[in-house]
């Protein structure tokens, strides 16, 4: 029976532990490689193995008694990694069939967003424009102005280690003040943290949509219907059935689809895209992983996104009935509210999956709840119940 480890205890890690449980006719229960037993995992009852990534000895021990392993996000040490998992095999042979591993290769690209930029750009894909900016341009406001002129309002991202929202400064559109100071220090701090800085134009959008795909060890391809998302403070916080959107939705799977096999992708992953005023896709980021606008999977798909994702390892061919969803679905993410801050208990309200996170503060997720219905009309009702569900919850939270 094969055995896959797991690293990373949050809450994707819990989730693909979950699925490694219900999946026990193929799969034992997946280890967690996980820093600390304090976690959402490790409180849901997973095996814990503690070790840090870049402790290699530990790594290398953990990885001798698991055939292949997950991840849960991409920000690793893929040199540790390798160098773990080759040290592993050395010292104990696979017997037989040797197991496919996340992709490294789609780790590096998820991992700087610029690189990720220059991909989206080689194969083709519709992206918002971009420039690198470095010190040199820094030295005077010259060229952060010509960009502002040029493109009116525009985005300074960090390539590494942005996400929900983090390591991203808005600047205005032309017209207002240009405040040169806070762009030179957001720089200086992204150098300072080996980070390379780029710009990246505003995209007038009119949704944000994400395609949730899986490909398994043997380059089969599925996937689930495409998803609309809305965000708060750049955080996920609705995700729902995108209706009317079967031409770009056909357009996401191609993209997906060409990602997968150029990146070589092993499981589930997402794609994130806008969708403009005149109605095109464009590519906005991917993640190599199974991702937070899937988890309306776990009620509405035949089979979840953690569930497929393991499959992959050990499923060559799909069958395409696992990603037949319910007609009509929506997500919330339950995320901490503004002036909150401190330890949370679980909730009582029986629609929520609660992640067990030991404290609370602004916009971190705690844990989503997640409808379902037998037809499309029931769309909007489904999310403005679960709008109502989250603030009730919210108001327990600020309650004395």
């Amino acid at each position: 029976m094969i055995k896959l480890g797991i690293l990373g205890g949050g809450q994707l890690g819990r989730m693909l532990w979950e699925a490694s449980c219900k999946l026990s006719a193929d799969l034992q229960a997946s280890p967690v490689y996980h820093d600390s037993v304090h976690c959402p995992a490790g409180v849901a009852g997973a095996e814990m193995v503690l070790g840090k990534i870049s402790e290699t000895a530990k790594l290398t021990e953990f990885f001798k008694h698991v055939e292949s392993f997950a991840i849960e996000n991409e920000f690793l040490d893929i040199a540790a990694i390798e160098t773990s998992w080759q040290a592993a095999r050395a010292a104990k042979p696979a017997a037989g069939l040797t197991w496919p591993i996340p992709s490294l290769e789609g780790l590096r690209i998820a991992q700087d967003k610029l690189e990720q930029k220059k991909f989206f750009i080689a194969q083709g894909f519709p992206t918002s424009p971009y420039q690198e900016i470095t010190d040199r341009d820094l030295q005077t406001p010259h060229k952060l102005q010509e960009l502002h002129q040029n493109w009116g309002g525009f985005v300074l991202k960090k390539a590494r280690m942005g996400y929900d929202g983090k390591g991203n400064l808005a600047v205005p559109p032309s017209g207002s003040a240009l405040n040169f100071a806070a762009m030179k220090a957001f720089c200086d701090e992204a150098f300072q943290a080996h980070s390379r800085v780029y710009a990246e134009k505003f995209v007038a959008f009119t949704k944000e949509v994400a395609l949730v795909s899986c490909q398994s060890c043997g380059g089969d391809f599925g996937h689930y219907p495409l998803i609309e998302t809305v965000q708060k403070n750049g955080v996920c916080y609705l995700a729902f059935k995108a209706l009317g959107e079967e031409k770009n939705q056909k357009r996401a799977v191609e993209i997906a689809r060409a990602v997968a096999e150029k990146l070589k992708l092993l499981g589930t992953f997402a794609v994130e895209f806008f969708i403009t005023g005149q109605g095109e896709l464009w590519v906005n980021e991917m993640a190599p992983r199974v991702h937070n606008s899937g988890h309306f999977t776990q009620k509405a798909a035949h089979s979840s996104q953690f569930e497929m994702h393991l499959k992959a390892y050990w499923q060559k061919r799909w069958d395409l009935q696992d990603f037949v969803c319910a007609p009509a679905f929506a997500m919330v993410n339950l995320l901490g509210p503004e002036g909150v801050r401190g330890a949370v208990t679980r909730p009582q309200e029986p629609l929520i999956y609660w992640y067990d996170k030991e404290s609370t503060s602004p916009g971190r997720k705690l844990g989503h709840m997640i409808e379902q219905s037998d037809s499309e009309k029931d769309l909007m009702n489904l999310l403005e119940d679960l709008k109502k569900r989250e603030k009730i919850w919210q108001e327990s939270l600020k309650s004395p």
